[in-house]
């Protein structure tokens, strides 16, 4: 069957052409040249759950099952942070000891680089958090306000109330939790609320940082990664963003662009299978939205004045390999079909091999 879909499309948009009055041939070697656009002219979205928002008009783009409650992974640390920006004033330079309940607080998670009675930087524990995601720094960043997870959760959940969320509830600050869901519709808020602060911005947009570990006068440097795999890629200017994966919620992407078209839009994607679907459903959408360019979206070419960072699969996180997922990613492609997500996969093959 998959060998058929590829040619049907293309027979639908023949068929479309005549009706409009278009060549039919001119059709067909617009949509042979980009497999990524349907026949009824939106992106091939493969997420099951997915909003694409002008951020100027806030005009929908693109909806699908937007509503839907679904588990939201590591994107609750971006409500977490709103928390921590709002509520605890603290300095950012002053150290916080990494303790044994907030190693508790993160089991289940990944691997982590904090290291418990070593201390960081309240800077260094927000970077942790939302560029690499590590589940024992908004712990830390809630002990050090005076709070424990669940009373962390507990203001992540008014905080979504305050802003008119009503399906959006947390268990916890790091998303390990099923408990902690939203939908793509409320996700885009909280998105838009990030991007308003310079001091979330400013994190979201590092493709590398290094915190530095205190304990008894040394000091150990450790470099860290953004999850967020767009930031090498120059397809637009990342606003902001933040990725998730646990084996239920499957992978998550919430991400505030600008397009080379100038154009600002926000997008959310939950649940997808693949492992680079989310971020081939992000370049989809930016092709969609600027069909005139030709973004190098799949080449390793920085955006000006930052370096690619090549990721040594070793050092991912959940965000960008499956944990518990036997064999392939069920990613499909159309047969032969230079599609997005193909050359996402192309582009990442040395990285992930």
């Amino acid at each position: 069957m998959a060998l058929c879909r590829f040619p049907i499309a293309i027979a639908t948009v023949i068929a479309t052409g005549l009706t409009l009055g278009v060549a039919p041939a001119a059709l067909a070697k617009k949509a042979a040249a980009n497999p990524d656009i349907g026949s009824d002219g939106k992106p091939q979205i493969k997420s099951p759950t997915a909003l694409v928002v002008d951020l100027k008009n806030d005009a929908v783009l693109y909806e699908r099952d937007a509503d839907i409650v679904r588990p939201i992974a590591s994107i609750s640390k971006v409500f977490a942070a709103l928390v921590f920006v709002e509520e605890c004033k603290l300095d950012m330079d002053a150290l916080h000891e990494m303790s044994p309940a907030n190693r508790d607080a993160a089991r289940g998670g990944d691997k982590t680089k904090l290291t418990t009675g070593w201390s960081y930087s309240h800077r260094d524990l927000l970077h942790a958090a939302l560029m690499r995601s590590d589940n024992r720094a908004m712990p830390a960043l809630s002990e050090a306000c005076g709070m424990d997870p669940t009373m962390m959760a507990q203001k992540m959940t008014l905080k979504a109330q305050k802003l008119g969320l009503s399906k959006t509830f947390f268990r916890e600050p790091d998303g390990l939790s099923l408990e902690n869901v939203s939908t793509a519709r409320e996700v885009m808020v909280a998105l838009r609320e990030a991007i308003k602060l310079p001091a979330l911005t400013e994190i979201m947009g590092k493709q590398e940082y290094e915190i530095v570990a205190h304990k008894d006068g040394r000091l150990r440097p450790l470099k860290i990664r953004n999850t967020d795999r767009l930031l090498s890629k120059n397809i637009a200017q990342i606003l902001g963003g933040k990725t998730g994966y646990t084996d239920i919620a499957r992978y998550c992407l919430a991400i505030a662009a600008k397009t080379f078209s100038n154009r600002e839009v926000g997008m959310v994607f939950l649940g997808a299978e693949g492992r680079f679907t989310r971020f081939a459903d992000f370049t989809r959408v930016v092709r969609w939205l600027t069909p005139d360019t030709k973004p190098a979206a799949i080449a390793d070419v920085p955006p000006s004045g930052d370096k690619a960072v090549k990721v040594d699969e070793k050092s991912l996180k959940p965000e960008d390999r499956p944990s518990n997922v036997k064999g392939k990613d069920p990613v499909t492609a159309a047969p032969k079909a230079q599609t997005a997500e193909t050359n996402e996969q192309n582009a990442d093959k040395e990285q992930d091999e």
